[in-house]
């Protein structure tokens, strides 16, 4: 392993001189010596350990210092307007109405369709117990007026079933089901639109053939797209 030289040029006059003086004995010029390695090594790793505790955790409780990218949720009521929970009893009805709809589908004569509307019947009265509609849900899928200028008003609660009032003034004599102008409840109408989800109350009317009155013409279309009379009292948008 070869030594080093123990002389060195001086920069400033170019003669000899030795290595460790500091100023050559010739021209008196003074000598900038080469720093070691050992002290630029010295430098690298004081410079990464503080980079190493500006970075470091804050533990000083015990618990990691809070990062800065933060999850943020929504608080815009529109995200949740579809999953709103509907009342028990609505549930409840909407079931037995669908099950009867898939056993009258399935029915292989009339007699069997016959029974099953007298099934669902019995069902619907031992389920719900009542004929209140308190804070439903559904989708309003008719929404116009008679000759008289009454409100006629239908809204789906499932894609095969409908509450609605009466849509002429004959068949309406008895139930009174058509709204009035200058009601309140019109006045909440006149707001809404087809295709608007709301939430509305009521009462059905008492029928001895499906226990809550359906008003469609036929036996089919009460089973499998039933049609029941209601006489609303409140709806608002959802």
């Amino acid at each position: 392993m070869g030594s080093k030289s123990l002389f060195v040029k001086c920069k400033t006059c170019g003669k000899d001189m030795s290595s460790k003086a500091s100023t050559c004995p010739s021209c008196g010029a003074k000598q900038k010596k080469k720093l070691k390695k050992i002290y630029w090594v010295g430098i690298v790793l004081g410079v990464l350990f503080l980079i190493g505790i500006m970075n470091a955790p804050d533990k000083s409780n015990g618990v990691d210092s809070p990062k800065t990218n933060v999850t943020i949720k929504s608080t815009n009521s529109n995200a949740v307007a579809d999953s709103i929970i509907k009342p028990e009893n609505q549930v409840l009805f909407e079931g037995v109405i669908s099950k009867y709809i898939s056993a009258y589908k399935q029915a292989k004569n009339e007699l069997q369709k016959s029974s099953i509307r007298s099934k669902r019947s019995v069902e619907l009265s031992n389920s719900i117990n009542s004929l209140e509609i308190k804070n439903w849900a559904g989708t309003i899928n008719e929404l116009s007026t008679n000759t008289e200028g009454k409100a006629i008003l239908s809204i789906r609660i499932t894609p095969s079933i409908e509450v609605k009032t009466w849509n002429n003034a004959l068949s309406d004599i008895v139930a009174n089901t058509l709204v009035e102008q200058n009601s309140p409840l019109y006045n909440q109408l006149m707001e809404l639109a087809v295709g608007q989800k709301v939430i509305f109350s009521g009462y059905f009317f008492n029928s001895d053939e499906d226990y809550a009155e359906e008003t469609s013409l036929t036996e089919e279309g009460a089973m499998v797209n039933p049609e029941f009379l209601v006489k609303f009292i409140n709806v608002i948008k959802n």
